[in-house]
């Protein structure tokens, strides 16, 4: 029993405080409210805004009013981006959810009503506050081009003005660069005064092009890596199916630090959120340097995300060949065409045929009588008609007669016989100069040549 009780005492001990910090986490989360209209002043309805790469979508009701909870990070501040209904592929506007954006009014101008106001040419009043350097510009000229209507900025710099969709807003003060300025970044929030900041000539001006533009530590090989880990692009193309670029504008200032960045050029709402939120929390760069100053410099970078190329497929490995398949049987070396044509296959010889050895035709006057003997028990007798037995005969005898010839003696040796009188026996020659020496042989030792000896 008591093992039962102190087990429980653990488990209340282990749920009470995961219950209060769930209860922390959820009073950590900030109310928003963001109105939406467009610069006559009338609600947005319909318009769509989703928090970073949530696919939640909150909608605008009929006063243009998105009331929603979010929790605000210092480390990582999320973006709103609002949508048109009719297209909800373009960001029209963004907005960074922090403490000064909870309770918001964004004035945002459909198509048709920029086409309406270009049409009338109806004018609003806009203020705005110049600073240099957190200090206020006064007597700076605000005009609005082609129109004559001008104004200057008091002693805290504020101004208000007239303007319209169809003029450009263009401020001017002494030994400051000019700005030219659209009349909707006025409008964005209407009640809060814009604020202008105008950088000296040649001092704090934003260069676009310079001797040695910014660098970002370790070089733009470096970058790209930092923005394919942080980012994730390979993994966030595979998980939308969707690959593209993003292009981000910043501004790198003399310490480095990367300010007012933007969108130039997005393709998808998700996508473009995590690249803008990997350049806002990356590191400093080494800042721009023209004729050996350090100056701010405004610069572009492009932010891919790739599907993941496919691996390439194994090769099978190739099936060993069997030994008769015909590749690898060699059609030269095997079948009838193999054999050599100049092989003739052999002609089985008749028990008749007569085979001559080297040594069958060293005719002497003591193997007369044996070879006349043996031919005569001989089946092959030489007709007229037997034409194939007398060609035969006639050529092999002739050639092999030619090979048993007497060699010729040594000088000694021939002296010597020639002192004692020892002559060498000639051999008879044939009767007929035509006939093979095997035909002569015979026909002398024929019965009738033997009788008439």
């Amino acid at each position: 029993m008591r093992q039962y009780i102190f087990f429980f005492i653990i488990l209340i001990g282990y749920i009470l405080p995961a219950k209060a910090t769930g209860s922390t986490d959820k009073d950590k989360k900030t109310t928003f409210h963001i109105t939406v209209l467009n610069t006559e002043g009338n609600p947005q309805t319909g318009m769509i805004m989703k928090i970073g790469t949530y696919s939640t979508e909150y909608v605008s009701d009929e006063e243009g009013l998105i009331e929603f909870k979010h929790e605000i990070n210092e480390k990582n501040i999320r973006t709103a981006n609002f949508y048109f209904p009719s297209d909800k592929k373009k960001i029209v506007r963004t907005l960074r959810l922090d403490e000064a954006a909870t309770d918001t009014i964004l004035r945002i101008d459909s198509q048709n009503d920029l086409i309406r106001y270009k049409q009338s040419g109806k004018t609003f009043p806009v203020s705005g506050i110049i600073k240099n350097g957190g200090m206020p510009v006064r007597n700076a000229e605000i005009i609005i081009q082609g129109t004559g209507r001008n104004t200057f900025s008091d002693a805290q710099g504020r101004f208000t003005i007239e303007a319209d969709y169809n003029h450009t807003i263009m401020v001017r003060a002494e030994k400051m660069e000019n700005l030219y300025i659209d009349v909707d970044k006025f409008l964005q929030n209407p009640d809060i005064p814009y604020p202008v900041h105008m950088t000296r000539k040649g001092f704090d001006r934003i260069y676009t092009s310079v001797e040695q533009m910014p660098e970002y530590p370790g070089g733009m090989k470096a970058f790209f890596n930092y923005v394919r880990r942080k980012a994730r692009t390979s993994e966030r193309a595979a998980e939308t199916g969707k690959e593209g670029t993003v292009m981000i504008q910043f501004v790198v200032e003399k310490d480095g630090s990367v300010t007012s960045p933007h969108i130039v050029r997005g393709f998808d709402a998700e996508l473009d959120t995590v690249a803008f939120d990997a350049i806002v929390t990356m590191r400093d760069w080494i800042p721009a340097k023209d004729h050996g100053i350090v100056v701010r410099c405004k610069y572009s970078v492009p932010v891919s995300f790739k599907l993941p190329k496919p691996k390439n497929p194994e090769k099978e490995p190739t099936p060993a060949l069997a030994k008769n398949d015909s590749l690898r049987t060699d059609s030269l070396m095997t079948g009838p065409a193999a054999r050599d044509s100049l092989k003739l296959t052999p002609i089985p010889q008749s028990r008749d045929s007569l085979v001559l050895h080297k040594d069958s035709i060293h005719i002497t006057p003591q193997t007369t009588d044996s070879l006349s003997t043996s031919l005569k028990a001989d089946s092959l007798t030489i007709g007229k008609a037997d034409t194939l037995r007398t060609d035969s005969l006639s050529q092999p005898v002739q050639a092999q007669a030619t090979e048993v010839k007497p060699k010729k003696r040594n000088v000694f040796i021939r002296f010597f016989r020639w002192l004692f009188g020892i002559k060498d026996k000639d051999k008879k020659e044939t009767k007929e100069a035509g006939q093979p020496e095997t035909v002569a042989i015979r026909q002398e030792n024929s019965p009738g040549n033997k009788a008439s000896e």
